[in-house]
């Protein structure tokens, strides 16, 4: 089989471990797969699909990532899938300016110096992508929506297996606008998820162009996607933070981002939605980075005890 191998270098520090390890399957198919430090899924390029496996060959500080598509591609095939994989892996992110502002306070000092290289992780190929993903994850844990995702994935992406492992791809408009409600409420999703769901792949696949948004300023953007039913601030705010990686947004009312904040800043004592909007702005440009932070140190705290 032809195969297509080259070489990213994402700007340092990069871990590429921590940034997946927190919000990433094992098991089910997002479509990526990160497991035994490699991660893969499949690309639709051209009219083909392609398998890519993405390992570390670098340091924290001298990182590197090898790309393996099993395919050939031409050069525009593999600009565009290097382009892809930057987006969603984030390597151009430069964590100095945050870094420089975390040093300043004693608490996120030590949250970064333990989580040193993290960077989040974009969830999607596609603005679309990541606005059915964020849809799943609405008022549920993710443990729950990667569930969820996985049904979805499996039953209605496009598949293709090297070496017996299966690589997939995100179902597409077409394919989600043409699913019957019934058979997407089959991927354990309630009846307005499922929806909500059909009625974005309906406008995608009709012609809507969501990748406009990416041009948009964060208000232009959020006001844009609430126009579709079953998206409101929550939702366009979180579709922007981990599609986009617009990280001066933040959103205080999620019930993990409340959580972590005050574990590290009100003894435990769990703050409103509104408190915890009004605390983060101290934090100005860098609020959707420290929440960030913050929620995976967190996690890493509730493990220790349970």
């Amino acid at each position: 089989m032809d195969k297509t191998s080259f070489e990213l270098q994402p700007t340092p520090p990069y871990n590429f471990d921590l940034q997946w390890k927190f919000y990433s399957s094992s098991k089910e198919p997002q479509p990526e797969i990160y497991k035994d430090g490699i991660w893969r899924r499949a690309f639709k390029i051209g009219d083909r699909l392609v398998p890519v496996k993405i390992t570390f060959v670098g340091t924290v500080e001298k990182p590197k990532l090898r790309v393996n598509a099993s395919s050939k591609l031409d050069a525009k095939e593999k600009r565009y899938l290097s382009d892809k994989i930057v987006d969603i892996f984030r390597l151009r992110d430069d964590l100095r300016g945050l870094y420089n502002f975390m040093d300043k306070d004693e608490i996120l000092l030590e949250i970064k110096n333990k989580l040193y290289g993290l960077r989040p992780p974009g969830i999607g190929a596609s603005i679309f992508e990541g606005a059915i993903r964020v849809i799943i994850q609405q008022q549920i844990s993710l443990r729950v929506a990667y569930v969820m995702t996985g049904e979805l994935v499996r039953g209605f992406g496009e598949k293709i297996e090297i070496n017996g492992e299966p690589y997939y791809d995100f179902p597409s408009p077409e394919v989600l606008a043409n699913a019957d409600e019934n058979e997407l409420r089959k991927c354990k999703l309630s009846r307005q998820k499922a929806r909500y769901i059909k009625e974005l792949a309906l406008k995608v696949a009709d012609g809507y162009d969501l990748e406009k948004i990416r041009k948009m300023n964060n208000e232009e953007a959020i006001e844009e996607l609430m126009k579709f039913r079953g998206i409101g601030r929550w939702t366009a705010e979180l579709i922007l933070i981990t599609t986009l990686g617009r990280m001066g947004l933040c959103v205080p009312d999620d019930l993990g981002a409340r959580k972590a904040v005050s574990y590290f800043y009100f003894d435990g004592k769990l703050q409103s939605g509104n408190a915890v909007r009004k605390f983060t702005e101290r934090w100005g440009e860098f609020k959707g980075w420290v929440i960030y932070y913050l929620i995976c140190a967190y996690n890493i705290e509730s493990r220790r005890k349970v």
